[in-house]
């Protein structure tokens, strides 16, 4: 469940420019997006995260947020808030009244850094469609030992921008993300990235560093 987090957020903050038509120029446009990943001072992005299990009729939906400013961030995924000043990682759990402190490095379940360098992994890029303003493609393993068979991204062109990616892991669940806005530069202030325990009456903190 963990790596299938991480996985489809690597796809869910990177905007892709064109469509991919080979290998060599998907891996040539990972590379671009990287670097222009880099230019912005901030990434800012609602969502809709939905497990699904049609074997199990599974169909469970929620929303999320992410705001990410350089090393700090504030991330909001199945019930558990995560927030990073940069050295000091806070994860919330406000339902058990919970909240741990943890290395940033330690905790790659809510760590966007890793994020960006989903690209420098071995994978084949198929297109599987392009249909007027939408264009469709899957990324497939080259490994055997991944836990996931494919990662199916759906493109909007005219916007440059992901609409939606499904990571279909070997279990049969497959993880959905729906992106409902993307906005970048946004300005932040830095009491966002820190945990102010006023902001969390009844909630217990735990050192776990």
């Amino acid at each position: 469940m963990k790596k299938s987090v991480i996985a489809i957020f690597a796809i869910l903050v990177i905007p892709f420019s064109i469509y991919a038509q080979s290998q060599y120029d998907s891996k040539g446009l990972m590379d671009r997006i990287a670097k222009k990943l880099q230019t912005y001072t901030s990434v800012k992005t609602d969502f809709s995260f939905t497990l699904s299990n049609p074997e199990q009729q599974i169909n469970d939906t929620r929303d999320g947020s992410l705001f990410l400013c350089g090393e700090k961030y504030r991330l909001n995924i199945m019930g558990i808030l995560a927030i990073c000043d940069g050295t000091t990682l806070w994860t919330v759990n406000e339902e058990l009244k919970e909240a741990n402190i943890i290395d940033p490095e330690d905790n790659d379940m809510f760590n966007p850094k890793s994020i960006f360098t989903l690209y420098e992994k071995d994978l084949k890029y198929e297109p599987v469609s392009a249909v007027g303003d939408k264009v469709v493609i899957d990324l497939l393993p080259m490994g055997i030992d991944e836990s996931y068979s494919k990662i199916r991204m759906e493109l909007i062109k005219s916007r440059e921008q992901i609409d939606k990616v499904i990571y279909y892991s070997k279990d049969g669940n497959q993880y959905v993300i729906k992106l409902k806005t993307f906005a970048t530069n946004i300005p932040a202030d830095n009491k966002t990235f820190i945990f102010d325990t006023k902001q969390f009456p009844g909630v217990k903190v735990f050192d776990m560093r």
